[in-house]
């Protein structure tokens, strides 16, 4: 891991490597170096160049043979995958031959050369030092900006004031004063909590609720309408557990015409469940660059990796999870937040709808679900676990859920999830409010978002009331 100067990210180029591997790595390394350098250096008058690029590619099959990693840098998978075939067919050689040269079945160079698999690491180096193939160190980086010049490009990236000790102690010193807000962040930050919100939300009524049931097969293909035969990189914001995203990405590599890049940057202030993540997006979508990025979206100018424009290339950035309903203010976020994004930028977020208007508080009282039981036990457990681990004196806590109808968003109001503490010790009890979620009526949320630059693209209803109306949409937006 290294740190640069000024605001860039600290990155990391893959999970830490065990002990014995770590030897063999720098022999890697030294030796694809040496490789590049001499590929470069091929036109030149260097006697008996040709021979030592034979020798180290001898000795980079050797070093494959010893490497079962599956870690590679971030390649253009799809790109590698046609390069394969196209220099395996010059080459006048079958999958079978080439499949025994490196020591692996046919089916395997079928499923590179389809994008089905992605070959590790050793396998890798064993194609790099076929000669008949005349693959280059180069063939297998990303572009430069994104590689800076090495044979490995990061995969995470640590925002800038990204401090989780920090952040813990700021969250102890809130829930030992005397009530308050907690910051939303916080409620995902420790182990403990990410773990209960991930049992909360992959609950068999939850995902069967909110999560089974998400459009995202029509919203993929008027997203690869409006990409063409650009390059696609979605950026999912506040990612939690990568689910949702990640369902996503697979109609989007679908939809997208083969020969279209894509790549999926997860981002989320808790290391445990972007860990979570990237588990399983790597797992999911194997042809698929995934990287990493722990930080807090609402610094999102200050990621250059996420906002930096590129040439042919469209961003989706996502807030998926209903992680808009949180945000305090909506059109503050779109308007300053997303300054940084570019004219032809598309965001997807998923909303629940409001079942009446403001002006009626009653009958909001009368047709919210939420308003009519108790906060359920799953999310009781995960709310109030930072104040059972962090609160001083705690005797009990008591959930209840307030109606608050001057929201900044026409047509919208919130509910807020009230902790109130009982002390030991004759101490006074201690009130805090811990979430805030959001009902919209979304014709009105889209005109507030087009105000400051958002166009609405597509709205898709789903979910259903029991009197038959949907509870919930995915609303996409293009940047003007």
């Amino acid at each position: 891991m290294s740190t640069q100067s000024g605001q860039s990210p600290r990155h990391s180029s893959s999970p830490a490597i065990p002990r014995e591997h770590t030897s063999l790595e720098q022999i890697q390394v030294k030796l694809v170096e040496a490789l590049h350098e001499m590929q470069k250096a091929t036109e030149a008058p260097v006697p008996n160049l040709r021979d030592s690029i034979r020798f180290v590619q001898k000795a980079l099959t050797l070093v494959g043979d010893a490497d079962d990693s599956t870690e590679v840098g971030p390649v253009d998978w799809a790109a590698f995958a046609v390069l394969l075939h196209d220099r395996r067919l010059a080459a006048k050689m079958s999958q079978e031959v080439l499949a025994e040269k490196v020591d692996v079945t046919a089916t395997t160079i079928r499923n590179i050369e389809s994008q089905r698999r992605r070959p590790g690491r050793g396998l890798m180096l064993k194609l790099l030092a076929v000669p008949e193939l005349d693959l280059r160190v180069s063939d297998i980086e990303l572009d430069a900006e994104q590689s800076h010049g090495a044979a490995w490009t990061p995969t995470s990236w640590f925002a800038p004031k990204y401090d989780p000790v920090a952040m813990v102690s700021d969250m102890v010193e809130v829930l030992n004063g005397e009530g308050g807000q907690v910051e939303q962040t916080l409620l995902y930050f420790d182990p403990r909590s990410a773990a209960d919100w991930m049992a909360t939300c992959n609950s068999a009524t939850y995902a069967a609720s909110y999560r089974t049931n998400l459009p995202f097969a029509p919203i993929a293909k008027h997203v690869a309408a409006h990409v063409g035969g650009h390059m696609l990189r979605v950026n999912a914001l506040g990612c939690g557990d990568g689910k949702a995203e990640v369902m996503l990405v697979d109609h989007l590599q679908r939809a997208l015409p083969r020969t279209n890049k894509l790549e999926l940057f997860l981002l989320d202030i808790s290391h445990v469940l972007l860990n979570a993540a990237h588990k399983h997006a790597v797992e999911t979508l194997p042809t698929i660059p995934v990287l990493t990025v722990h930080g807090n979206f609402h610094e999102l100018p200050r990621y250059a990796m996420l906002t930096q424009p590129r040439e042919r290339c469209r961003r989706l950035y996502t807030l998926l999870g209903f992680t808009l309903v949180n945000l305090k203010e909506e059109v503050r976020f779109f308007r300053d937040t997303l300054s940084c994004c570019a004219p032809g930028d598309l965001f997807l977020c998923d909303v629940l709808f409001a079942y009446a208007p403001p002006e009626r508080p009653d009958d909001i009282c009368r047709k919210d679900p939420a308003l009519q039981s108790p906060v359920r036990e799953s999310h009781a457990a995960w709310l109030g676990g930072p104040l059972r681990r962090y609160c001083r004196d705690l005797a009990d806590i008591e959930f209840s859920i307030a109606l608050d109808t001057n929201c900044p968003v026409p047509g919208s109001y919130g509910l807020d999830f009230i902790a109130t503490t009982k002390m030991h010790n004759g101490l006074p009890s201690r009130r805090f409010s811990i979430l805030r979620s959001r009902r919209y009526d979304p014709k009105k949320l889209a005109d507030s978002l087009a105000s400051v630059g958002w166009h609405p693209e597509v709205t898709i209803p789903y979910g259903q009331s029991s009197d038959g109306h949907p509870t919930m949409a995915l609303m996409l937006f293009r940047k003007r």
